[in-house]
Formats: structure tokens, C-alpha cells, sequence
């Protein structure tokens, strides 16, 4: 599990070096061209490298092995992080939506250079690249917090792309399709950065998706020995899943015999990708 959150740093390396390098390109061509959209775009990327350093501060806590004061490891910083991020995806979305809505209003809007439009859409498909980098190794390593990363990249390409489309509008006297669509964008932000937060909110206070309960209860059932699985509670801990279980089996079983069912359990949920599960065993009355 440590060697999968190690991993998941390189999606978190990614993302930074990318927003470092999109971030400056984009400020001195915007300032250089007076393109306020491509500089407000700048700025969001700017704000990324604090996600991406956020996300990476929180791999490398969750790596902690357990002490006298985290029995349980230091994995639900992962978590931490990812509520962190959300406010500063939900932040950014209010910005673009806010610094927008006056321009809509105004008498005399600039007319951008060409090359405005190739830097912002070529950046939002290199985004598009990270994001699906990103996405693929959330899956592999499961990490909540790369996954919340991921969503932030896809968020960022939009804007870059749809920065774009405007200003290739405004090449055509409809200078104002690029502010609508800024703002359109915001709010495709505001409403991803809303969703990490509430799956991160879901997860610090100890919720367990019904779904998952009843795929582990799949596998538990198809252990030999096992009667029933009267109770199941689960806690997610960063990308980590610990599970409490109460089985029931024949009461004419052994000690012994019972406990090598739970064994069974463990070494089935283990490999269903359950990081720790306490197997409890109760006769069958």
C-alpha cells in the first residue's frame, strides 16, 4: 500500500511541473498581448502548484508507518488533503465566475492577438494529457487524493480550451462570447471542486458507500464455513479500506475450525484489496 501512495507522487510531480511551466508561459504571453483572460488563466494555474503541493505533502504523510498516537497509520491525511483541494477548486471557480460577470457590461472590449488562442488551447491539451495520466494512475494506486488532482487537470484543460474557443470568437467582432463562456466554465469548476468536497466530508466522517459493503459481502459469502454476515462496518482511510466483520458459523465447529474460517475471510478480503480486516466468528443459534 506504502509502494502505491509512492507512486501516486508521480502523478502529483506531473501535475506541478506542468502548472509551473504552463503558469509562466501563459502570465508573459498574456501581459505581453493585454489578455486579461489568458493572464486570469495564468493565475489559476498558479494556484494549482499549491494544489499539486498540497496533494504531494499528503502522499508523503500517509507513507508514515503507525506510531503510539495513529494506531491506524497517518493515511487519512490523504483525505485531509483532499478536502484542502476541493476549497481551492471551489475558490478558484467563484474567482473566474466573479472577475468576470462586470465585463459583460462594458462598453469596449479588446480584441486579443491570434497567438492568445494558440497558447491557451495548446496548453488545455497538454492538460488533457496530465489528466489522463493522472486518471489512470488513481485507478492503479487508488489514491483519493491524485484522483481529486485528476479532476482539478480536467477542470484546468476546460478552461484553457474554452479561454480559446473565445478568443477565436472575439476574431470575428463577438468579443463578449468570451466572457460568457468564462463564466460558464467557473461554474463547471465551482460544481467539481463541490464534489470533491463532499466525497471528502463523506469520507473524514466515517460514511462507507452501500456498494462497496455489499461487494464485500459477496466475497465473504463465498468462503467455506460461512453461514451468514450479520454485520459489516468499514472506514476509508486515504486509499485504504478496514473492515470489522461478524460472521456466523456451525456452533458444532472447534475453536480451531472457527478461526480458520476467519482466516479464510481475511486472505479473501485481502486480495478484494482490503488493506486491514478484524474477522469476528458467532455460532449459528
Amino acid at each position: 500500500m506504502a509502494n502505491n501512495l509512492r507512486i501516486a507522487q508521480r502523478g502529483a510531480y506531473v501535475s506541478l511541473i506542468t502548472y509551473i511551466i504552463l503558469s509562466t508561459v501563459k502570465f508573459f504571453v498574456g501581459a505581453s498581448y493585454n489578455s486579461s483572460a489568458l493572464k486570469a488563466d495564468s493565475l489559476n494555474n498558479l494556484t494549482d502548484i499549491f494544489v499539486s503541493i498540497a496533494v504531494l505533502v499528503g502522499l508523503k504523510i500517509s507513507v508514515k508507518p503507525a506510531d503510539k498516537n495513529h494506531p491506524y497509520g497517518h493515511m487519512k491525511t490523504e483525505n485531509i488533503t483532499t478536502l484542502i483541494v476541493s476549497f481551492i477548486i471551489i475558490f478558484v471557480g467563484i474567482e473566474v465566475i466573479s472577475s468576470n460577470i462586470p465585463k459583460l457590461f462594458k462598453e469596449e472590449l479588446s480584441e486579443p492577438n491570434t497567438l492568445t488562442i494558440w497558447v491557451s488551447i495548446i496548453s488545455g491539451i497538454i492538460m488533457l494529457f496530465v489528466y489522463l495520466y493522472n486518471q489512470r494512475l488513481a485507478k492503479r494506486t487508488k489514491s483519493t487524493s491524485l484522483k481529486s488532482a485528476a479532476k482539478d487537470n480536467l477542470s484546468d484543460a476546460l478552461v484553457s480550451i474554452g479561454t480559446g474557443v473565445g478568443l477565436v470568437f472575439t476574431q470575428f467582432g463577438f468579443p463578449i462570447v468570451d466572457i460568457i463562456l468564462a463564466i460558464l466554465l467557473g461554474l463547471i469548476i465551482v460544481y467539481t471542486g463541490f464534489t470533491i468536497f463532499k466525497e471528502s466530508v463523506f469520507t473524514l466522517s466515517d460514511g462507507f458507500h452501500e456498494h462497496d459493503l455489499n461487494y464485500y459481502i459477496e466475497e465473504i459469502d463465498v468462503v467455506p464455513g460461512v453461514l451468514e454476515v450479520p454485520s459489516i462496518k468499514g472506514r476509508y482511510h486515504g486509499n485504504s479500506v478496514f473492515l470489522d466483520v461478524t460472521i456466523v458459523v456451525d456452533k458444532h465447529l472447534t475453536l480451531d475450525e472457527a478461526h480458520d474460517i476467519c482466516d479464510l475471510v481475511e486472505k479473501r478480503l485481502d486480495e478484494a484489496g482490503v488493506y486491514s480486516a478484524y474477522v469476528h466468528p458467532e455460532p449459528k443459534l
